[in-house]
């Protein structure tokens, strides 16, 4: 594995997604939902996950003071707090009740009043605001959120969900990350992920935070890897004293895929990046593709 391929390959360990977020609450969470997997994770996702450099900023330079967003996998509210700061209106959705929480606790804590940000639970796969909401001006889903979707029905019911509440002359922006090489590299990669050595360790106040990944296995055409996130917490004296595990499904999407996909559901490309910061198409650690409704 050359050089290239190994830095932008362990950007996707480093910046795993982990949403599928209620901020005025309305949490209207079915009793029937499975247990949160991202239940004892969440406090540590919100605390240190590592997203793609500039996303925030590049979302906001998108928005008006008028603008109605929606964002799909809003997790504990990262974007969609500073970015209901800039915007009209705000909407988020997440399927995580822990990370719900946690996204109610960041709104209050920056001020940032509930009729203009709200988020509820709801399957970003399967949902309808038409009836009580107008459509919306701009529709995110930050941080690879669509990585975690793992069959075709699933990607088919995010696409038919963005173009049913995308406002006519709206935009909607989708992110994954770039993979350099074939499954080959990327399960490569993988397989040198024994979880034995910390992928990262950051100070949190006198205690220290790691990360351990690893793939537990993986899924053929299209090539989906599944790796286990260990959060461990060790006091001063380097005694473990908490620890939280986290398993995902990430999708992997080739450029032309991606674009493929986009297009196939009728949308129009206007905009794409290899990242947030204007890098070119293919050439940064990202795909962020711009689109909006095709002509009649």
């Amino acid at each position: 594995m050359d050089t290239a391929e190994s830095d932008t390959v362990i950007n996707i360990g480093m910046w795993l997604p982990i949403s599928l977020e209620t901020l005025q609450v309305t949490h209207s969470i079915p009793m029937s939902i499975p247990q949160d997997p991202r239940q004892n994770a969440a406090e540590y996702y919100d605390k240190f996950a590592m997203p793609p450099p500039g996303d925030v900023d590049f979302y906001r330079s998108r928005v008006t003071q008028h603008s109605r967003v929606l964002e799909l996998g809003c997790g504990t509210g990262r974007v969609l707090v500073p970015l209901a700061q800039a915007a009209g209106s705000l909407q988020g959705l997440d399927y995580s009740p822990a990370m719900l929480e946690i996204c109610e606790r960041n709104r209050d804590a920056a001020g940032v009043d509930a009729t203009r940000a709200t988020a509820e639970f709801a399957d970003i796969t399967d949902f309808d605001l038409t009836g009580r909401m107008p459509k919306f001006d701009l529709i995110i889903a930050p941080f690879r959120v669509m990585q975690n979707l793992e069959t075709d029905q699933q990607v088919g019911g995010l696409m038919r969900c963005i173009k049913k509440h995308l406002a006519p002359g709206g935009k909607a922006i989708l992110n994954t990350f770039c993979p350099r090489g074939g499954p080959d590299v990327i399960k490569a990669f993988w397989d040198s992920r024994d979880g034995s050595k910390p992928a990262w360790s950051q100070p949190d106040g006198e205690e220290t935070v790691e990360l351990t990944d690893l793939c537990t296995r993986y899924r053929e055409d299209p090539l989906i890897v599944y790796p286990e996130l260990c959060y461990r917490r060790y006091d001063v004296s380097r005694q473990q004293i908490d620890e939280a595990t986290l398993k995902i499904a990430m999708r992997v999407w080739y450029p032309e895929q991606l674009l493929g996909l986009i297009e196939s559901h009728g949308f129009e490309i206007t905009e794409r990046f290899g990242g947030y910061q204007g890098e070119s198409w293919r050439k940064g650690s990202e795909l962020v593709v711009v689109f909006s409704h095709g002509s009649p």
